[in-house]
């Protein structure tokens, strides 16, 4: 059966930028209300909602715009996966807790085969759509707790937290059918050299997993 490929992504933005914003103009109101009309004791008029309904509609607005900037800040436009940077930043935070409570986490770097060949035969256009959908492909496979990466070019990390012993084997084999399945219009065959770490067995930094899947991964494809 062919995996269809289509164009829902698997993170969202978040809302925290619109939160706070509105939290903030509700407070101010509240005081602002506390203080015109019970400690002023001026009249209470329509005039407040119309004015509370404008700062609502700035701060919501001004809000998103927090939102949308830390959006692409993390993830990579084109896959809506993280990008590089932001995955550095996240990986640090959960190997403090990983360390403490003796879990494991797996690192699998994904390398597209023959990509170059296919930008060059199909197009540009064409390799963005393969990128977009390998990425789709990776996101519906990950745990909703995992992390999906950029990590360059036609290069895919997907961090598999809290990791249960024996699994890495068979997310290679149903990774690879599922990539084998792809359906794309002109992309008839598509498949990946995949390489694996585990913390803290093969590395304690991100740098030394990414270089030990990537060791692996090179050995998978001389095998």
């Amino acid at each position: 059966m062919r995996e269809n490929c289509g164009l829902i992504w698997g993170y969202s933005m978040g809302y925290r930028g619109r939160v706070v914003a509105v939290c903030v103009v509700i407070l101010f109101n509240i005081l602002r209300y506390g203080y015109y009309h019970i400690y002023l004791g001026y009249l209470f008029d329509r005039s407040f909602f119309v004015l509370t309904g404008i700062f609502l509609l700035v701060a919501w607005t001004g809000g998103r715009q927090y939102d949308v900037a830390k959006f692409y800040a993390e993830k990579d436009p084109l896959t809506n996966a993280y990008n590089r940077r932001a995955i550095d930043k996240v990986f640090k935070k959960q190997i403090y807790q990983y360390r403490s409570q003796g879990k494991k986490m797996g690192v699998v770097l994904i390398d597209l085969d023959e990509f170059k060949d296919i930008n060059d035969t199909f197009g540009h256009q064409t390799g963005d759509e393969l990128l977009r959908c390998v990425a789709e492909l990776i996101m519906d496979i990950a745990k909703k707790e995992d992390y999906v990466v950029r990590w360059g070019g036609d290069e895919f990390v997907h961090v598999i937290r809290d990791l249960k012993e024996d699994t890495l084997s068979d997310y290679v084999r149903n990774l690879r059918s599922k990539l084998s399945n792809l359906d794309m219009e002109l992309v008839q065959t598509v498949s990946a050299s995949i390489g694996i770490a585990v913390y803290p067995d093969d590395g304690e930094t991100f740098e030394a997993l990414i270089q030990k899947a990537d060791t692996s991964m090179y050995e998978m494809k001389k095998a």
